[in-house]
């Protein structure tokens, strides 16, 4: 009765070793988790020069999506009420303002495909912009919304910090350095 009962366990310990072997194994590097750093430095003087940096994890070939900001009102048309009447129907539009960032990577040999969309918009100050507002609508004037928005395809290698951009604005003498950094998670 005993050998029966062994030969029983250990038929059921061989049916499961290659399940145990198959969830042990090194997970492929095309489906792995990774830390995805965006680094924007942006000043005239390097030296001076202030980062905002970005971190997310993200997986092989699913979009990750990273927004921080305000939805902002914005007038986009109003309606004048009948003769007589005395109330103005105002319609809004709503603006993201702030730091939208899309990317989707694809790792091949240690080395990182990355796409991203990143777009950074805010309020223009008085002054800071080529026009400051646009024209009243139903009495209110609209801001003037200052935007830098980059679509970039580059292959970066793990590990390492690469920039990929940098831009030198004429308009507004601004200098932006957009950095990125890919490394395993897991």
């Amino acid at each position: 009765m005993r050998t029966r009962a062994a030969l029983l366990a250990a038929a059921a310990l061989v049916a499961l070793l290659p399940l145990h072997a198959q969830s042990k194994k090194d997970p492929d590097p095309g489906s792995g988790l990774y830390k995805v750093e965006i680094n924007f430095r942006d000043g005239n003087d390097t030296g001076a020069m202030t980062d905002r940096r970005y971190t997310m994890l993200m997986t092989d070939s699913r979009k990750a999506v990273f927004k921080v900001g305000s939805r902002f009102p914005v007038v986009s048309g109003s309606i004048q009420p009948p003769a007589g009447g005395s109330v103005v129907d105002t319609q809004f539009t709503y603006v993201d303002i702030g730091v939208n960032i899309e990317c989707i990577l694809h790792e091949s040999g240690g080395r990182v495909a990355l796409h991203g969309s990143l777009d950074m918009s805010g309020i223009a100050v008085n002054g800071s912009g080529p026009v400051n507002g646009s024209g009243p609508v139903a009495g209110i004037r609209n801001p003037t919304i200052q935007q830098t928005k980059l679509e970039l395809d580059t292959i970066v290698e793990l590990g390492k910090p690469a920039v990929v951009a940098s831009i030198d604005d004429p308009l507004t003498a601004r200098k932006l350095q957009v950095e990125a950094t890919i490394t395993r998670a897991n």
